[in-house]
């Protein structure tokens, strides 16, 4: 079962100086580690704004209950 790629996800890095959000597209070829707006030479990659939620396993009810106590 094969899956299937999804939309393409723009990488979003942040600057830790200046705190601005910019996309991997925006970085120089030369200069990869610097902000494009500050020049400041340290980044990081920024969070996404959402959670993503990750099923770990399939319990039922019962199976549930039992490891809560």
């Amino acid at each position: 079962m094969a899956s299937q790629p999804g939309p393409e996800e723009k990488i979003l890095y942040q600057c830790v100086w200046c705190g601005r959000v910019f996309e991997k597209s925006m970085l120089s070829k030369i200069a990869e580690t610097r902000c494009p707006y500050c020049g400041f030479n340290v980044i990081k990659k920024a969070k996404p704004s959402a959670a993503k939620l990750i099923v770990t396993s399939k319990l039922t009810e019962e199976q549930r209950l039992l490891t809560e106590i």
